[in-house]
């Protein structure tokens, strides 16, 4: 009784295929590392302008927890208080890059490029849904705690979170 096998692939095709993939499309191979350094970038920077302004970074020991970002060591002093007006400028320029930067590729896909932006709207619905409103970050602009919350909140506050930090 012979066994039927297929046919062997011929020794190197899976290298011949990646390099067909590559020179068919090399203009866009980079791209999304591009995309994703981009993305760290921002994350970086929105790190550095946003998190020490949060009441999350003050709370816990070495590393930083909260809802949007968790894990990420603490490496700068926190600053309580309102954020700066280049963090209201730099956020939504950077946020509008990264989203509509795939745009560009997902336009002649309109399928791919409808699933995508309606991702983009349920992640933000999301987020102002069920985060925005039960933050401590009362000094943030996308704040949407109820104001007899807010109020309830800071009067239970301990003595030593009202801690200020001297500026730098």
């Amino acid at each position: 009784m012979s066994r039927d096998r297929p046919a062997a692939a011929p020794r190197g095709e899976p290298f011949r295929l990646l390099q067909t993939a590559y020179l068919d499309n090399s203009e866009a191979f980079y791209w999304p590392f591009v995309y994703l350094g981009l993305c760290l970038l921002h994350a970086g920077i929105m790190f550095t302008i946003k998190c020490p302004h949060c009441p999350y970074y003050k709370m816990g020991g070495r590393l930083h927890h909260c809802f949007m970002i968790s894990g990420v060591p603490k490496i700068y002093k926190p600053r309580p208080g309102r954020e700066s007006r280049i963090v209201g400028i730099y956020a939504p320029i950077g946020m509008a890059v990264l989203t509509f930067f795939p745009v560009y590729w997902l336009r002649f896909q309109w399928e791919l490029l409808f699933i995508y932006l309606l991702s983009v709207v349920v992640v933000l619905t999301s987020i102002g849904l069920n985060e925005c409103p039960r933050c401590l970050n009362f000094e943030c602009a996308h704040n949407k705690v109820p104001e007899d919350i807010r109020k309830a909140y800071q009067g239970k506050r301990l003595p030593n979170a009202h801690t200020t930090y001297p500026a730098t």
